[in-house]
C-alpha cells in the first residue's frame, strides 16, 4: 500500500470581497526565464485547470516580444471558449523542477493574490495531492 504522508502544507489565504470570504489555495512556483533568471508567482491551486495558465500581460517573463507568438489555441472556461498561446516552460514546484505547457490567457482576470492557475498537465503527475477542508489547507507529496 503506498504511504500517505505529506512532505509540505498548503494553506490557503482568505479573500474578502463585498462582504463574502473565499478561501483560496495559493501555491508558490518558481518560473526560470529562458536566460536563468527565477521570478516567484503565487499561482491559484486549480483542479479544473487542465492546463497552467498565466495572464497574457505577463509575456515578457518568457522572453516574448508579444504575448500571441506561441501556438494557439481554443480552451475551454467557465465563461465558454477562448483563445489562448501555448508555450513550454519551466517552472519550479514544491521543489521540483519541470517543463511543463502554460497557457497565455488575455480573458485571465487580474487578481492581487495569485498570478494565474496551477493545472494538472504534467504538474500534477509529479506529485500527490490531499485536502482537509475544514482547516483551509492541502498536502502535498514529492514521492506519490
Amino acid at each position: 500500500m503506498p504511504s500517505k504522508n505529506f512532505e509540505h502544507t498548503v494553506r490557503f489565504y482568505e479573500h474578502r470581497a463585498n462582504g463574502n470570504s473565499t478561501w483560496l489555495p495559493l501555491v508558490d512556483v518558481t518560473l526560470i526565464t529562458p536566460t536563468g533568471n527565477r521570478i516567484s508567482l503565487s499561482l491559484l491551486f486549480d483542479t479544473g485547470a487542465s492546463v497552467t495558465t498565466l495572464r497574457a500581460d505577463l509575456y515578457p517573463m518568457l522572453g516574448l516580444l508579444s504575448w500571441d507568438q506561441g501556438q494557439r489555441v481554443d480552451t475551454v472556461t467557465g465563461g465558454g471558449v477562448v483563445v489562448a498561446y501555448r508555450y513550454i516552460t519551466t517552472l519550479e514546484v514544491f521543489g521540483k523542477t519541470i517543463q511543463c505547457p502554460i497557457h497565455l490567457l488575455a480573458q485571465l482576470p487580474n487578481n492581487p493574490l495569485f498570478s494565474g492557475l496551477l493545472g494538472r498537465d504534467i504538474v500534477f503527475k509529479e506529485f500527490g495531492f490531499g485536502f482537509w477542508e475544514n482547516v483551509n489547507e492541502l498536502y502535498v507529496t514529492t514521492n506519490p
